[in-house]
């Protein structure tokens, strides 16, 4: 990771910041070093300086020390500003190709749901026994996709996968095989979502809704200055990319994980992706960002080499 940030130089004042992350992930079935553009933040006040084409200046001096032939970047569906400047391809800015909108609700654990039964297949939480098989699993789904992080076994107890545990792991099984795994990660010892404020209507009701939540299902909403607690569903591998598997496996996980400490999972899928179709049958808050594949002028042919696969980003490693 290259973590950028832009100084005033007369106040020394931080006033933008930017990130670019290199790392493999599969493009057309094979693992490439592609990199991620993200958390792209700037000062209001520097709006519409040159701050921004001197920032992307910099990022193309970085491109050349270390270059790759794609990068890839989400914005926030809401956020038209950005998305319009990035897009312009104006100020020596690379082109920004939308590749669709990449679902990422916050799914409420609370009430219980009906299991769902699949001839055949069971559903179970992994032991350590089963990391080799998990890991070739994820990886041979993973390369059927577009972006998805290349793993591998000796990932697992590294910081890459930090406070995961094989235990995290949930399995559909058929006989002996694996046909689905996902993943519940906690990262709430490192990574928070805090709440700054509540509305004043939301604000009011709380103390009124938080005393229902002690005899119902419903999870309270945080004090202000607390931390939300919640889960990333991660590694979302599912054989031959078949609905109903996801749709069994993630009603067994979820039964499973509602009555903990979490308030939400955070999930992450195409829109697409035929699983996606899966998480509209959760209580949810809906948010998405536009997924684009990024590339300078002489990474076109690259670019033009991408093919029509379901792009899938692991958000809980981004």
């Amino acid at each position: 990771p290259q973590i950028l940030k832009c100084l005033d130089t007369q106040s020394g004042r931080l006033v933008g910041l930017g990130s670019r992350i290199i790392s493999q992930v599969y493009v057309n079935g094979q693992a490439q070093r592609v990199g991620y553009l993200a958390d792209l933040r700037a000062h209001s006040r520097y709006r519409g300086s040159t701050a921004l084409a001197r920032g992307y200046r910099y990022l193309r001096q970085l491109h050349l020390q270390d270059s790759v032939p794609l990068y890839y970047s989400m914005i926030l569906q809401d956020n038209h500003v950005a998305r319009n400047i990035l897009t312009s391809a104006r100020c020596g800015l690379p082109c920004y190709r939308d590749i669709g909108r990449f679902l990422t609700p916050a799914v409420y654990l609370d009430f219980p749901k009906k299991m769902v039964n699949i001839d055949g297949v069971s559903f179970r939480r992994a032991s350590d026994v089963d990391l080799n098989a998990i890991f070739s699993f994820i990886q041979r789904c993973a390369s059927e996709k577009q972006l998805a992080p290349v793993l591998k076994l000796g990932d697992y107890g590294t910081d890459r996968l930090r406070d995961l545990n094989a235990n995290d792991f949930y399995l559909a099984v058929q006989g002996t095989e694996i046909v689905g795994i996902i993943a519940a990660w906690d990262q709430g010892a490192f990574r928070q979502t805090y709440v700054e404020r509540y509305s004043m209507s939301l604000g009011m009701m709380r103390p009124f809704y938080n005393s229902i939540s002690r005899f119902t299902s419903l999870k309270p909403l945080p004090a202000p200055g607390s931390h939300v607690p919640y889960f990333y569903l991660a590694f979302v591998s599912i054989k031959n990319n078949e609905p109903e598997i996801f749709r069994g496996l993630l009603r067994y996980l979820y039964n499973h994980r509602r009555t903990g400490p979490w308030s939400y999972f955070i999930a992450g899928l195409h829109e697409k992706d035929p699983l996606s179709r899966v998480l509209f049958e959760y209580r949810r808050i809906d948010v998405s960002g536009q997924l684009y594949v990024v590339h300078y002028p002489e990474n076109q042919p690259e670019y033009e080499q991408f093919d029509n696969r379901i792009p899938y980003v692991e958000i809980a490693m981004i």
